[in-house]
C-alpha cells in the first residue's frame, strides 16, 4: 500500500499542469473545513468545523495546521517551477509528497471524526509543517538545505522519507 499511495502521488505531483490549493474552505475563515478531490488518492469531503469544534475541540488545531500546509504546498509547487533540477528541487518535492500524504490521512480521519486520530494527525503535520517551513525559507534566500527530519511524520502518513526520495530520484532520472 505505502508504494501504491507513493508512486501515485509521485506521478501525480509531477504531472500535474499547473498549481493548486487543496483546500476550497480553511475551517477558520469558512464554517466549513473542505478538501478538495485528489484523483487517486483521495476523495474531496467537507464538514462544519464550526459545529465539529463544540464537541471535539482538536478540529482547531487540525484545521490551522492544515491551512498551512496547504499555503506551503502551493508556496513550493509555485516555486518548483522556477528551479532547475537539483538536490533543492528533490527535498522540495520531498515535501509536497508528505504534505499530499497528510491530506489524505486527514480526509481519512475526516470521514470518521474521532479526537484522538485529530490529535495524532496534528502532532504529526505540525512537525511536517515546520520542516516544511524550514526549507522553504532556505531554498528561497538560496541557502543551503540541510533541516532536521521529522522522519516518524513521514512513516505516520504512510511516505517514508527513504522511499519518498527514491521514487524522486527514479521519476527525475537520477540515480
Amino acid at each position: 500500500m505505502v508504494a501504491a499511495l507513493l508512486n501515485v502521488i509521485v506521478s501525480r505531483l509531477l504531472s500535474g499542469s499547473g498549481c493548486q490549493k487543496l483546500l476550497d474552505g480553511d475551517g477558520i475563515t469558512t464554517a466549513d473545513l473542505s478538501v478538495r478531490s485528489m484523483q487517486g488518492i483521495f476523495d474531496s469531503i467537507s464538514v462544519d468545523a464550526r459545529l465539529v469544534r463544540k464537541s471535539i475541540p482538536a478540529i482547531g488545531e487540525a484545521c490551522s495546521i492544515a491551512k498551512n500546509l496547504d499555503e506551503y504546498q502551493f508556496l513550493i509547487c509555485s516555486l518548483i517551477r522556477s528551479l532547475p533540477d537539483s538536490p533543492s528541487k528533490l527535498a522540495l518535492q520531498k515535501y509536497r509528497v508528505a504534505i499530499t500524504a497528510s491530506f489524505a490521512k486527514l480526509v481519512t480521519s475526516l470521514k470518521e471524526i474521532r479526537q484522538d486520530d485529530l490529535v495524532k494527525w496534528s502532532r504529526h503535520a505540525r512537525s511536517l509543517l515546520e520542516e516544511t517551513s524550514e526549507a522553504y525559507v532556505k531554498a528561497k534566500s538560496n541557502a543551503k538545505l540541510q533541516v532536521a527530519s521529522h522522519r516518524e511524520a513521514f512513516e505516520f502518513f504512510g511516505v517514508p522519507e527513504d522511499r519518498i526520495d527514491a521514487a524522486l530520484k527514479a521519476a527525475y532520472g537520477i540515480a
